[in-house]
C-alpha cells in the first residue's frame, strides 16, 4: 500500500494516542498547543505561543517558562489594604517568591541588577557572602553598624586605612590593646613572644611569626 492510499481516518487510527494527547489550535498572532514533543523538555502540557517566539509554555515533569523579547513587568499591591507597616518587616506580602527546594538564580548577563525599597533586608539563617572583582562599596548617609557575635576580621592585602573626621577611639573590654608589625620577629623577638597574645605560647619555638596571623594569612582561609 503506498502513502498516497492512507487516508485521514486510518492516519487517527495509527497514531490514535498521539492524536487523542496532541493539541494545537493557531491563530493570526499565536497559537496554543499540548500534548506534543519538545526539544529541550519533555512533552509539552499548554504552550501558548506568539509570532515573534514570545510565550508561556508548561511542560510535563514541572517546568514552566515565561519569555518577553524586551520587557516583563509584574504589577501588584494597588489595594492599599494589603499595608505598608511602619519598620522593616511589617506590612502585607503584596509580591512573594518563594521555593520549597533548590536555589533561587537571578542573573543580569548585559546590565545591572538593582532593588529600591524604604528599607532591604537580608537575613540569611547561615552565611552572607558579598562578592565582587572589583570594588564593594558601602555607603551611609548617617552611621553604619557592623556587629560580630564572635570574631570580626578587616584584612587588607596591601593596605589598610582607617580616618576618623573628628576622633578614632579602639577600645578592649577585658585586655590591652596590642599591635604587632612583621618586623617584630626580628626586631624584637623576645617581647613579640612573652607579651603578645598573638603568639602561640604552646609553641615557642615558633619565632617566625604568630600562630594566628599565620592562619589569618592562610590562603586556604582563615575564615570558615
Amino acid at each position: 500500500m503506498s502513502i498516497g492510499t492512507i487516508t485521514e481516518e486510518k492516519v487517527r487510527e495509527i497514531f490514535k494516542d498521539e492524536f487523542e494527547r496532541y493539541y494545537r489550535r493557531s491563530y493570526p498572532t499565536f497559537e496554543v498547543t499540548g500534548g506534543g514533543p519538545t526539544d529541550r523538555h519533555e512533552q509539552s502540557e499548554y504552550c501558548v505561543t506568539t509570532q515573534s517566539a514570545q510565550g508561556i509554555h508548561f511542560y510535563e515533569g514541572g517546568i514552566a517558562k515565561i519569555k518577553a523579547n524586551k520587557n516583563l513587568e509584574l504589577y501588584s499591591g494597588y489595594d492599599a489594604s494589603i499595608g505598608n507597616g511602619e519598620v522593616t518587616g511589617e506590612g502585607g506580602n503584596a509580591f512573594k517568591l518563594e521555593c520549597k527546594n533548590g536555589r533561587i538564580l537571578i542573573t543580569t548577563k548585559a546590565s545591572d541588577i538593582e532593588l529600591n525599597a524604604r528599607n532591604i533586608s537580608l537575613v540569611a539563617s547561615k552565611n552572607i557572602y558579598l562578592d565582587a572583582e572589583t570594588n564593594i562599596r558601602l555607603d551611609a548617609g548617617v552611621n553604619t553598624n557592623i556587629l560580630a557575635g564572635n570574631d570580626m576580621n578587616l584584612i587588607g592585602d596591601k593596605e589598610l586605612f582607617i580616618n576618623g573626621g573628628n576622633a578614632v577611639g579602639i577600645h578592649c573590654e577585658t585586655d590591652v590593646i596590642q599591635t604587632t608589625s612583621g618586623r617584630d620577629v626580628n626586631d624584637a623577638p623576645d617581647f613579640y613572644n612573652k607579651f603578645s597574645s598573638f603568639y602561640d605560647p604552646d609553641d615557642e619555638s615558633n619565632f617566625d611569626t604568630s600562630a594566628k596571623i599565620l592562619r589569618f594569612n592562610d590562603p586556604e582561609g582563615y575564615i570558615d
